[in-house]
């Protein structure tokens, strides 16, 4: 799975229930998506329960958690996702935690390998 740089930033293009996301690929969210509660309305996800995190800035948050399917790699998962305020999305490294990731900024690659 390939990604791409959008202003410096490591981004993928992740397809959750059938639409194409582009999300920016953070190593510092340990979740598996976060998507603006605007994204999370229009795919017309089920919330299953609220949970709490801590912001980048270290402030306690709580937010509503919902569950999706998504394309990754040649199967369709079900995962939960967190909602937000923010206008972006995320994609955290627990839907990540069976890959290898390889970020070379100055040659332009992002590289999401799956591990067997």
């Amino acid at each position: 799975m390939k990604g791409f740089f959008q202003f410096g930033s490591p981004m993928m293009g992740l397809v959750v229930e059938g639409k194409k996301i582009e999300m920016l690929l953070d190593t510092g969210f340990n979740g598996h998506l976060m998507l603006p509660q605007a994204e999370i309305d229009e795919l017309g996800l089920e919330q299953i329960g609220i949970s709490d995190y801590l912001t980048a800035s270290g402030q306690s948050k709580l937010t509503k958690v919902y569950i999706a399917n998504m394309g990754f790699f040649d199967s369709k998962i079900e995962i939960p996702v967190l909602s937000t305020d923010a206008n972006f999305s995320l994609a955290g490294m627990e839907l990540f935690h069976n890959c290898r990731i390889v970020i070379e900024r100055n040659k332009k690659i992002i590289e999401v390998i799956k591990s067997n």
